[in-house]
């Protein structure tokens, strides 16, 4: 790669304030290694007039799969999902589905300025499923965390499944071996237990065993679902058993107590929270603003995009905005108004990107723009009409911008996106194969009798109404 320069732009860098910059940035051999005022350079220049150069978003929490089912989950509350999405759905995904699902569902994000994302990736029906999802997100290139689901879906359709039931540990140690052997590829090995709120103690600490025997980068459970939660003290029973560690990444816990965030604090593990599904699907209000308050290592995920849009903006906003709404309430039942609103918006913008960057433990990598880090970068003009006049970079960001209006991505320094199409994608050709392969997917949904499974499932959730 040779050098890149992004000259003329109001740099946001996320480093330790909320304040612009105006400079050049300065880029060689994947990594920035000047950031000032009018750079001179022999380097390739990339204009940055009217527009604000951030880092990439980090999304901490994705199921990149399920991207050929986007709007099926519009109105479903975590039921729903539980009982349409993984008892339905994933049994009729092929492994070129997971590669098409996976691969699609990263360039979603690439195009949203999302450069870091943490797939937990529960489709592996087959061992050439997760060999094809590793695959999509490797040939996007997306840097990412592959997080190996050990959920077992049962194919409704024709599939060689192994009748070794310790296939999937197998498996995982193949992909670790061989596709994702490099840890310091853009695509890392990570891990995600079956359930953790569903699996005994013994075999939730065996899985977390596993994991970290690989190397996993990461290991992504789902945990304290507001009232979903199962009461089982995941926190706890790890702490007693000396398996909390920075290598931890709970997802959602909406539920988790004072005490609980404390443990997880203490321990150097993550949290991630996904506002979007936490609010429509009851699993209680979103945590992340809590969790800081405690130290906890905190980012922001989308989930799925089975029911809204793959980019960061609008969980910044859902989860700030609720926030305040929340804090501003408790003003409002003392007959008091407040005088100053708090989050800040650059809260919300950090969380969406350092703050992710911590909690997947790639922080002196990236998530913000400093000299030394990897140039992973998002452009976003200010010329659109939502857009104009942009007095704070800040509040642009997070309160006004939109997917098209990044222009230009970067991972590692090299561009995925320029003039706002992303580089080496013909997507009409793409896209029929895409849903030619949604197609088939819905098809076979049609033969599932959706109350069977239904009456299947209530009884694993025993708060339902």
């Amino acid at each position: 790669m040779g050098k890149i320069l992004i000259k003329d732009g109001r740099v946001v860098p996320v480093a330790g304030t909320a304040q612009e910059i105006k400079a050049d940035v300065l880029i060689d051999g994947g990594k920035i290694i000047a950031i000032a005022p009018d750079i001179n350079a022999d380097a390739e220049v990339i204009d940055a007039t009217d527009s604000i150069v951030m880092p990439g978003f980090v999304d901490t929490h994705r199921h990149v799969w399920q991207t050929q089912l986007r709007t099926v989950a519009t109105d479903w509350s975590l039921f729903d999902y539980f009982v349409e999405m993984r008892l339905g759905y994933s049994t009729f995904y092929t492994a070129e589905d997971a590669y098409l699902g996976n691969y699609v569902g990263a360039l979603e994000a690439l195009d949203a300025g999302i450069t870091t994302l943490v797939d937990h990736c529960h489709i592996l029906n087959t061992p050439e499923h997760a060999e094809e999802a590793a695959r999509g997100l490797q040939e996007s290139g997306m840097r990412a965390i592959f997080c190996y689901g050990t959920f077992a879906n049962a194919p409704r359709v024709p599939m060689d499944v192994p009748t070794d039931p310790n296939w999937r540990y197998a498996t995982a140690r193949a992909i670790r071996q061989g596709r994702l052997a490099d840890d310091k590829g853009l695509v890392r090995f990570g891990f995600a237990p079956f359930e953790a709120e569903a699996m005994s103690p013994d075999d939730l600490a065996a899985e977390i065993r596993v994991a970290r025997e690989l190397g996993a980068a990461v290991i992504s459970l789902h945990a304290a679902m507001g009232p979903y939660a199962s009461g089982i003290p995941v926190v706890e029973t790890l702490h007693k058993s000396g398996l909390l560690g920075p290598d931890l990444l709970f997802v959602h816990g909406a539920a988790f107590t004072d005490h609980e965030l404390k443990l997880i604090s203490d321990s150097g593990a993550a949290i991630s929270a996904t506002p979007e599904t936490e609010m429509q699907m009851g699993m209680g209000f979103p945590v992340a603003y809590r969790a800081q308050a405690h130290n906890v290592k905190t980012g922001l995920g989308i989930d799925i995009v089975s029911n809204y849009a793959g980019d960061m903006f609008m969980p910044m906003r859902l989860g700030l905005q609720a926030t305040r709404a929340l804090r501003n309430e408790e003003y409002g039942t003392r007959q008091r108004a407040p005088s100053i609103i708090t989050p800040k918006a650059f809260e919300a913008l950090r969380l969406a990107t350092l703050g992710g960057a911590e909690a997947i433990q790639m922080n002196k990598q990236i998530g913000s723009l400093e000299v030394g880090k990897a140039a992973d970068i998002a452009i976003i003009s200010t010329q659109a009409m939502h857009m104009t006049p942009s007095f704070d970079a800040v509040g642009a960001i997070v309160l006004n911008a939109r997917p098209t209006d990044i222009t230009t991505v970067l991972v590692n320094g090299r561009v995925v996106k320029r003039n706002g199409a992303l580089v080496g994608v013909d997507w009409p050709v793409l896209r029929k194969r895409f849903a030619a392969s949604a197609e088939r997917i819905m098809d076979g949904f049609k033969t599932v009798n959706v109350p069977e499974l239904a009456a299947f499932a209530r009884p694993i959730m025993p708060h339902l109404e």
